[in-house]
């Protein structure tokens, strides 16, 4: 179980019949399609950016939490982690892990972080390795969607339950750090948008709901989803500023547009800093600040800075060289604070 959230255009509904209790939705940015466990017939299926949804592969038990790493998918498939090649949809990994129901899957490049649903912990997977750890022991709540905010280097785990809560996790040590409450019930998914926001479903009632993580008092955002119906896992398609929601008990998918504008607010007063183009096949221009100099790092989906220097106005950022994926770009402002923007690499 798990959930995203969006507010501009709804793009159309899936076709109800081509699922069967969708559980999660992940993005393929290579392959530009979309990943869809199902509980009620033990499938995958993806769909295309026409609208075909094809079969996959077939998962037993039947596949929850969906995360892509590296050339291969991974789901939650009772108590193991699956891998299903992305090019054929060969099962190419299995780790039994002894999970009692492990149902929320992310990366941070490197590993793999499960939560398990009833036994209330995080699991880390090496999946080169084919090893575990227990990440987290004792959550203290049920622990449901997980998330990897590279911009923060934490996992975002969301919870279970009444007034349900967001909790933050430090990546290196696993330390419980920022955590709120939400107002809302049973929290099945989250996810990071490309502003920087946490998204999360939740089913009491059924919406998104969207607010600026690590503050002391969250504003949080309705996006007033229409015809959301117990929305599961999602995910966030940076390519397209799409939120991806499987509605687990109408046996449809939700494709949600997001308004993601390339603006960075400033504090002077000036016109906002603008990323453009965003997509790019390479060069990366800013402008709207009078500034001569922005400070920048630019840090790939592990959170590993791969750019970092001043950037000039008038002057292309040239990312040709980076391998295709997404990428955020965090901004210095003149009072000494940063913001983030995802850039994406076709």
């Amino acid at each position: 179980m798990r959930i995203p959230l969006s507010s501009l255009a709804l793009l159309p509904l899936l076709a109800c019949s081509q699922y069967n209790g969708p559980e999660s939705v992940e993005y393929d940015p290579t392959g530009d399609r979309y990943f869809v466990s199902n509980t009620g017939d033990g499938t995958i299926k993806q769909r295309d950016q026409l609208g075909a949804v094809t079969a996959f592969a077939s998962v037993s038990p039947s596949p929850y939490g969906l995360e892509i790493l590296g050339d291969t998918l991974y789901a939650c498939s009772g108590g193991s982690v699956k891998g299903y090649l992305l090019s054929t949809g060969a099962l190419v990994a299995n780790v039994n892990v002894g999970g009692a129901f492990l149902n929320g899957i992310t990366t941070d490049g490197t590993y793999l972080y499960v939560t398990d649903f009833s036994d209330e912990k995080i699991l880390r997977v090496d999946p080169a390795a084919g090893t575990f750890t227990t990440w987290v022991a004792n959550t203290n709540g049920t622990p449901n969607g997980i998330a990897y905010d590279a911009t923060n280097d934490l996992l975002a785990v969301a919870f279970w339950g009444g007034n349900a809560a967001v909790k933050t996790y430090d990546r290196t040590t696993a330390a419980l750090g920022w955590s709120t409450v939400t107002g809302v019930g049973s929290i099945d998914g989250i996810a990071v948008d490309c502003l920087g926001n946490y998204l999360i479903a939740s089913w009491s009632p059924d919406r998104i709901t969207r607010f600026e993580p690590l503050v002391v008092s969250p504003l949080f955002v309705d996006l007033q989803v229409p015809g959301l119906n117990n929305p599961a896992d999602i995910d966030f398609d940076a390519v397209h500023d799409v939120v991806c929601i499987p509605n687990s008990a109408a046996n449809t998918v939700t494709l949600h547009s997001i308004s993601c504008i390339n603006a960075v607010p400033e504090t002077n007063g000036t016109a906002p800093i603008e990323l453009s183009p965003n997509p790019t096949d390479g060069l990366l221009w800013w402008k709207g600040s009078s500034r001569g100099n922005v400070p920048y790092t630019l840090t790939d989906a592990a959170g590993r800075a791969v750019r970092s220097g001043t950037w000039n106005t008038g002057v292309a950022l040239d990312l040709g060289s980076l391998v295709p994926g997404v990428y955020t770009m965090s901004i210095a402002l003149e009072d000494g604070s940063k913001t983030a923007r995802q850039v994406v690499r076709r």
